[in-house]
């Protein structure tokens, strides 16, 4: 933890976070004096989910999804706990950069989304063009800005022209300048009314959208695919869309494994709010099942690299992806059962 000021002489203190979005928004609850974990924002917000889109191109190859739309958790964690937020979106980037100045100036730290390729306070081997990474500005400096990104150490200095290029950039999920800041939240907020919220919406968006290409459905779906690819499409296009898949899970803000420990970090806390012997065997379960994502994608680099057995095909991968949902089917439908007898 590093402690900061802000422009109106306030202390900030910097936590790493293992996610960008579910990190800002437990920064700005934090800095209006209403302690709360990422995990607990984030299950607060429904982040987990699952999601393949073979219509959504991302260089060339369709979007694997482990969580839920971009800005969903920060919208739904900020309804349910009781917060007040402004939320703009701007069309010209003068109007956003001159907002922006002026929101600080108030002394109110401010949370952007932008796209990383464009920070260059990350070393280059870690920016890539992706247009939905979360950070908090702090207050500006000369020439730039003093930022708090969720993903760091501490906090660090970024350029002028560079923010400007991070929130208006093109492409997928374009941020358009996207910013969001307090007003003011309930310092008190139900945390047992807004974590059975949450869970009763992460269980019907996992269990009960008709539609094939989400939650427990889209795994299915694209497990299938993982295990036909290598004679559909020959060795080479099938291990290109595979480590597109494992990159979307270890590497980008879609996130994984990670997602599913944090998720399993919800439960334990939600286990120990409500008092629940069974909301702490789900954390567990959840857990074990963020180790065989880890599996897969293990096994997955083993494909891609052509350092596997002869037992590392492209049938195990999908294998394991389907081990995956059928624990998370059980998982959830017991999640379910769980929360209509749980009281806030």
């Amino acid at each position: 933890m590093t402690t900061e000021v802000t422009a109106g002489g306030k202390p900030f203190i910097h936590h790493h976070s293992a996610h960008c979005e579910s990190g800002v928004t437990s920064a700005l609850f934090r800095d209006k004096g209403v302690e709360i974990s990422e995990p607990m924002i984030f299950g607060i917000g429904s982040g987990i989910f699952f999601g393949h889109l073979p219509f959504v191109k991302w260089v060339g190859l369709p979007i694997s999804t482990f969580r839920s739309h971009p800005g969903s958790v920060f919208r739904k964690a900020a309804k349910r706990l009781g917060g007040e937020f402004v939320t703009k979106r701007y069309r010209s980037v003068q109007k956003g950069m001159d907002e922006l100045r002026r929101v600080l100036a108030g002394g109110q730290i401010v949370g952007l989304t932008t796209n990383i390729y464009w920070l260059s306070y990350f070393p280059n081997r870690f920016r890539f063009q992706f247009n939905g990474h979360n950070i908090i500005i702090l207050h500006e400096i000369e020439n730039g800005f003093r930022v708090s990104d969720p993903v760091l150490d501490h906090p660090v200095d970024c350029l002028t022209e560079d923010l400007e290029r991070a929130r208006f950039a093109r492409g997928p999920l374009e941020p358009r300048g996207f910013m969001y800041y307090p007003l003011s939240v309930n310092p008190h907020p139900d945390l047992r009314a807004a974590c059975i919220a949450g869970m009763k919406d992460t269980c019907n968006m996992m269990l009960r959208i008709p539609l094939p290409i989400f939650g427990i459905r889209g795994m299915r779906f694209l497990a299938k695919r993982i295990m036909k690819s290598g004679e559909k499409s020959g060795f080479k296009e099938a291990a290109r869309q595979l480590g597109n898949i494992v990159r979307m899970q270890e590497e980008v803000g879609t996130g994984g494994a990670g997602f599913r420990y944090m998720y399993a970090a919800f439960l334990q806390e939600a286990a120990d709010l409500f008092g629940s012997d069974e909301l702490a065997e789900l954390s567990n379960d959840m857990t074990a099942i963020g180790d065989i994502w880890r599996e897969f994608a293990v096994v997955s680099a083993r494909i891609i690299k052509q350092r596997g057995q002869s037992d590392e095909t492209f049938a195990k991968a999908g294998g394991l992806m389907l081990i995956c949902a059928g624990r998370e089917k059980q998982l959830f439908k017991d999640l379910d059962k769980v929360t209509r007898k749980l009281k806030a």
